[in-house]
């Protein structure tokens, strides 16, 4: 499943670029096409800067040989499941490092953008909004770690499932 997580997010960092190039330079002036423009843009660019965050905690995670799963479908956000129970606290601190060491990557770069397109600033603020939740999800859990020399258990910290097989069939 990963080469197609890998191509799907490939899919969606080419076409936000492409989008991005061509398009970006319109959120610069006013009206209704600027702002359309700038708000969908800056998303793009969030989306972009998840999407490198995860790819980032996962390059950790294979650097130092972690036992992973793959995302279970094309539609999850989220590129992996960390197993807990298999790997080393200097694995799980390798693999949270190399998530925040990309999301600093994002914020170097999303600050060289141009400051008189709202696309940019749209983008800082999504880029700005994702690392603060990094930092109140993924820190502590960092920190547990930290403080007391185990891995903690983020097996099951994947998005919730809309609905259970069990709850499907009776509605």
């Amino acid at each position: 499943m990963l080469p197609k997580l890998l191509a799907r997010d490939l899919s969606i960092l080419a076409i936000s670029a492409l989008a991005w190039w061509s398009a970006a330079p319109l959120s610069a002036g006013s009206g209704a096409l600027s702002d359309v423009a700038g708000v969908l843009l800056g998303a793009l660019f969030g989306a972009s800067a998840f999407l490198v965050h995860e790819w980032g905690h996962l390059l950790g995670a294979l650097a130092t040989r972690s036992a992973v799963q793959a995302g279970a479908s094309l539609t999850s956000p989220f590129v992996f499941t960390f197993e807990s129970r298999k790997n080393t606290r200097r694995q799980f601190l390798a693999m949270s490092l190399t998530g925040f060491a990309a999301t600093a990557v994002v914020i170097w770069a999303v600050y060289l953008l141009p400051d008189a397109w709202l696309a940019s600033r749209v983008a800082r603020g999504l880029v700005l909004f994702l690392t603060l939740l990094t930092i109140v999800l993924e820190v502590p859990l960092v920190l547990y770690s930290l403080v007391t020399n185990k891995v903690p258990p983020v097996d099951g910290l994947e998005a919730p499932q809309l609905a259970t097989p069990a709850i499907r069939d009776q509605a």
